[in-house]
């Protein structure tokens, strides 16, 4: 696709602490899940384990979504779902205003999703 962007140049014109949100984030993830492979679909820097989704960074004007593909599986009072219906039921997310505050929860899901594993979520 002539249009697909690559990761580097997926944050776009997003003000700097967006930036430094999503570069965190995808270290914290490349530690955690190092199996994982990343690439953007969709606009959003995908985290790929096996042939399924493991996990997404989307990215908004004032915050950061780390959405996860099991996360209907996972415990935080931090997931969320989405407003609107979810193609996959399990997907639940947690926007990032502050990253400071959100890591400790997010290394915990991270692990935890780890070990969960993606053999209930669809392809």
């Amino acid at each position: 696709m002539a249009n697909q962007r690559t990761i580097d140049e997926s944050p776009g014109n997003l003000p700097s602490a967006q930036k430094e949100t999503i570069q965190y984030l995808r270290i914290l993830i490349k530690n955690n899940a190092p199996e994982t492979v990343e690439f953007v679909k969709n606009e959003k820097i995908t985290y790929k384990q096996g042939d399924k989704d493991f996990v997404w960074i989307s990215h908004y004007q004032d915050h950061v979504d780390l959405e996860f593909a099991m996360g209907a599986s996972l415990y935080s009072n931090l997931l969320k779902t989405r407003r609107v219906a979810e193609k996959n039921g399990n997907t639940r997310h947690i926007s990032i205003g502050n990253i400071d505050r959100a890591k400790p929860e997010l290394t915990k899901l991270l692990k935890q999703a780890t070990s969960v594993g993606l053999e209930h979520c669809p392809t």
